[in-house]
């Protein structure tokens, strides 16, 4: 019942919202990301999520230089815990449609990475590409929901077979973020 009360506000905001500006100018926004982990042999890593900041700039309507910053708890398979946290750079490609509120977005970028547990601390680099939808609720204020795939490579914990560790990090992710106009 409560699921459904948050969806019917949040369509009631969508309705009455104020049509989108321009993006041009400074943004923060706060996000959770739901994160998970295939293409390791070593662990068997659950699914997991935890908490993330972005902040960017707006160069015109139609591009954005985005960075952020995120942290999610994972339970591996046969005890114990890791955690995978991030900061990534990203060139952001929005796709304003006329008279809606709801504005498509591509976003492709690169990223550095931890991913620690009990008795190991990885650290690599990797690639990202990603799209979504940020929803306005206000001029100022929106509601963002995206799918990005992260191919990430440790250079330590590495196998013999191919001289580095890579994991597949799928991230579904819902935030808001309030744009200064």
């Amino acid at each position: 019942m409560k699921k459904i009360i948050i969806l019917v506000a949040l369509a009631a905001a969508a309705l009455v919202a104020s049509p989108a500006t321009a993006k041009e100018g400074f943004y923060l926004g706060a996000f959770v990301p739901f994160n998970s982990i295939s293409d390791d042999p070593l662990l068997s890593i659950d699914d997991g999520n935890g908490l993330g900041f972005r902040g960017g700039i707006g160069c015109n309507k139609y591009l954005a230089l985005e960075a952020s910053v995120f942290k999610t708890k994972h339970d591996v398979n046969g005890g114990g815990d890791v955690d995978l946290s991030g900061g990534t750079f990203d060139l952001k490609l929005d796709f304003p449609l006329t008279g809606s509120k709801i504005e498509p977005y591509l976003l492709i970028g690169v990223g550095r990475y931890e991913l620690k547990g009990s008795s190991f601390d990885y650290k690599g680099d990797g690639s990202q590409i990603g799209f979504g939808l940020d929803m306005y609720l206000f001029p100022e204020l929106n509601f963002n929901a995206g799918l990005t795939w992260r191919r990430i490579f440790f250079d330590s914990g590495k196998t013999a077979a191919t001289g580095h560790r890579a994991i597949d990090v799928r991230t579904f992710d819902i935030g808001l973020t309030y744009h200064f106009l």
